[in-house]
């Protein structure tokens, strides 16, 4: 799991936000310069979400790029964490005071605060994962997470004996509803009976944070019949991940591989390679490209959203529907299945 390096609390402006903050401090210069000397030091911010670290997906994997972009390139990374959303205004608002190149944030839940000091640092760039916001000095970069939940649909109703499966999102935005909308199609083009239920740890941002919560839910989908559940809920994707276990029963994890928390339970892991997304994003920066030059989406054919590779679960999903399922992503890729809404 992602280490800090170093670590301390800060309160901002009296309010007794609590901040923190990972002076991650590098040497060395940026490898794609081999000839010459380096470029000089470039400082950037990663904000991730409230308890973000140790989700074991996609703030892990943001952290993950930002250590690599530190091993290879010429830069001193810094995290802050803030310590619920209420916070995160005031924390970014602190965080731009600094003296940054760039601030890459993770996470649609910030658009709002984003703009607004955005907008008192007009210099500063902005870069927000997840996100399709493309203004002033903000920079969205956005997944096309339809074509990997595609896939998992497919495995989940080939895999289901009850012809009922379950998607657990945690709270409906579009982001989310792309992975719903994926895999709903993906099931629906395996096997076109297939009953899909589709529930939500909450109705704000606070469903990313809460696995006890999603692990009743998940718990009760079992109970009713759906003997394969997909999350995409961050954190709280740990607490069906734990349902799966308790009623043995299957699962699909999102973002990181997960595949090792219930080896055979875990069918498979819907990668979202955030990590490589934000080495590329340090490296643009660390070479002074203009913020137009950054790739703002990313899919099956960019290797940044695929399946795991099957090595723990392979008994039990087995060699045929394994090459049904690359024949599918190939399909995806060559444009001829169409995974998203209105056939995108």
């Amino acid at each position: 799991m992602p280490r800090k390096s170093s670590f301390f609390k800060k309160s901002v402006f009296g309010t007794g936000i609590l901040i923190l903050i990972s002076l991650l401090l590098v040497s060395g210069c940026c490898k794609q310069e081999p000839k010459g000397e380096p470029g000089p030091l470039k400082r950037i911010g990663l904000m991730i979400t409230p308890r973000g670290l140790n989700d074991r997906g996609f703030n892990d994997y943001a952290y993950d790029g930002l250590k690599q972009a530190e091993k290879n390139l010429n830069i001193e990374g810094i995290v802050i964490e803030p310590s619920n959303m209420k916070d995160h205004e005031a924390s970014l608002r602190f965080f731009a005071g600094q003296k940054f190149d760039a601030i890459i944030v993770v996470g649609v839940g910030f658009n709002d605060a984003i703009r607004k000091v955005s907008a008192e640092h007009p210099h500063l760039l902005f870069y927000v994962i997840d996100s399709d916001i493309d203004e002033g000095n903000i920079r969205g970069v956005s997944f096309r997470e339809d074509e990997g939940a595609y896939l998992c649909g497919y495995l989940a109703a080939r895999m289901s004996k009850t012809g009922k499966i379950g998607f657990i999102g945690g709270v409906k935005i579009p982001v989310i509803e792309r992975f719903a909308t994926g895999y709903r199609n993906g099931a629906m083009s395996a096997a076109s009976s297939t009953e899909i239920i589709e529930q939500y740890v909450a109705e704000d941002f606070s469903g990313f944070n809460n696995p006890e919560h999603a692990s009743d839910m998940a718990l009760d989908m079992y109970r009713t019949g759906c003997d394969v559940i997909f999350p995409a809920a961050g954190a709280s994707g740990l607490g069906v991940i734990s349902a799966a276990v308790k009623s043995r029963s299957h699962v699909i994890g999102v973002d990181m591989n997960q595949d090792s928390l219930a080896p055979g339970l875990v069918l498979t892991s819907m990668l979202k390679r955030v990590d490589l997304v934000v080495e590329s994003i340090c490296k643009s920066i660390c070479e002074d490209k203009a913020p137009e030059s950054i790739k703002r989406s990313f899919g099956l054919a960019d290797g940044v959203i695929g399946l795991t590779d099957f090595q723990l679960s392979f008994k039990v999903v087995g060699e045929e529907i394994i090459s049904e399922l690359n024949s599918v992503r190939k399909a995806i890729i060559d444009g001829t299945v169409k995974t998203g809404a209105a056939g995108r």
